[in-house]
């Protein structure tokens, strides 16, 4: 965290060391966009509200979930447009539902949409004394989103096992997270998941050998 306190600024520490700010809008983009939603959705308490589009043409399936996160917590809202799930996005933030605000993006957002979400936050704020969500925005392009608190970018890190490895190699799955915007770190790490039976994993974070 260097010199940031968090008695000063409110973050989730969605994995060990990293931190995303609640109260802010990141975006997530790169093949494994979904799974970086989820590892951060395992950290949430109370309700995950996951917006999605017709527009973007994917489909969550719960057995797919179920070793990430509790399903159960989760509010499933399904829009026609890209706009209408920016809309969605700000009655939900103003409901004081969910402590993140998941949205799939299939084109980018407009800056003045993400000033009315940004402007919502302020005015939530004035109203009452709550802990602000966090939003993310999972793009299927690469294209900079203007505006985020953070940005990252997520896929399969395919690392050739040894002989010996095979078998630990079969169950575990390994990514590489890359930072590119944060006021608390710009890096790259990898991530691997270790299948702990039906519905449970583990999660180790690890700097990637020069």
């Amino acid at each position: 965290m260097g010199h940031h306190s968090f008695s000063e600024i409110k973050y989730l520490e969605f994995l060990p060391g990293l931190f995303l700010k609640k109260g802010s809008i990141h975006q997530i983009a790169g093949p494994s966009r979904f799974i970086f939603a989820l590892i951060v959705a395992r950290n949430i308490k109370s309700y995950v509200t996951w917006i999605r589009s017709k527009e973007c043409g994917v489909s969550l399936y719960p057995d797919g979930l179920t070793s990430w996160v509790d399903t159960n917590k989760f509010i499933l809202v399904d829009t026609m447009t890209s706009q209408e799930s920016t809309w969605a996005i700000e009655e939900f933030l103003k409901s004081g539902v969910s402590e993140l605000l998941v949205c799939e993006l299939d084109k980018p957002i407009q800056y003045s949409s993400l000033r009315r979400i940004i402007l919502s936050f302020k005015n939530v704020e004035e109203e009452k004394d709550t802990t602000f969500p966090i939003i993310l925005l999972i793009s299927s392009f690469q294209n900079k989103i203007i505006g985020v608190e953070s940005r990252w970018s997520m896929k399969p890190n395919l690392e050739i096992a040894s002989s010996t490895k095979k078998k630990l190699f079969s169950l575990e799955e390994q990514w590489e997270l890359v930072c590119s915007k944060s006021r608390l770190s710009v890096s790259t790490w990898i991530i691997k998941a270790r299948q702990q039976g039906y519905n449970r994993r583990t999660i180790n974070v690890y700097k990637p050998s020069s």
